[in-house]
């Protein structure tokens, strides 16, 4: 009997809705052999909870396992990670007032807490002493608080401090100014690099792991 191979890659995670997960759900498969990619795919791995949220980290040695229990000439080559981690969700699709008003909430909390913090920096770097010092610089005049707040309070710092969040963030523009990550994007995979690090340790210390035998 021709002895097949087939590839198998795992994601450092994936978010799945369906609480019956199989080797195609979390894993990415190839085969020549077009009938055994079909039937790896459909192996269930396991069945979560009936709960509306988990998570679960599985190795590839358990897809290994459930692949070979099934196909006697077969050889496996994995690719990427050792292990994934399942987020399981079942609401994920649906846009729920409740997820809607925390995502208002949650932006009410950036804004002033951004705000808060512009503020207590500028008054501990006394700002306004320099934006009236160089006011005085550029035009010979003693700073009128009214005159010098517009001009340089308004004018230069407000506007000047927005426009270069948005062109440092690369974001608030319909179209991006370059096709590289943004800062805050690439600080955002970094946390979730190391969250899905801890996830894994903590797992596999607390034997939460779907691993081989």
């Amino acid at each position: 009997m021709k002895e097949n191979t087939l590839y198998i890659a795992l994601e450092q995670s994936i978010l799945v809705d369906n609480p019956c997960i199989t080797i195609g759900d979390i894993s990415s498969i190839f085969c020549k052999d077009k009938n055994v990619d079909k039937k790896v795919r459909e192996l269930q791995v396991t069945h979560l909870p009936n709960t509306t949220k988990a998570q679960l980290v599985v190795t590839v040695l358990k897809l290994i396992e459930i692949i070979n229990s099934e196909f006697d000439n077969l050889t496996i080559e994995t690719i990427g990670n050792s292990e994934t981690i399942i987020y399981y969700d079942s609401g994920r699709k649906k846009g729920t007032v409740k997820q809607k008003l925390k995502i208002c909430l949650l932006m009410l909390i950036a804004f002033f807490g951004t705000a808060f913090s512009i503020m207590s920096y500028n008054q501990d770097s006394g700002t306004l002493g320099l934006l009236e010092s160089l006011y005085t610089l550029f035009t010979g005049d003693s700073p009128d608080t009214l005159t010098s707040g517009l001009a340089l309070g308004i004018g230069a710092y407000c506007i000047g401090l927005t426009l270069g969040m948005i062109i440092f963030f690369n974001h608030g523009i319909n179209r991006k100014l370059t096709d590289d990550p943004t800062p805050l994007q690439v600080q955002m995979r970094l946390y979730e690099q190391d969250v899905n690090k801890c996830i894994v340790i903590d797992s596999t210390r607390n034997k939460k792991t779907l691993d081989v035998n």
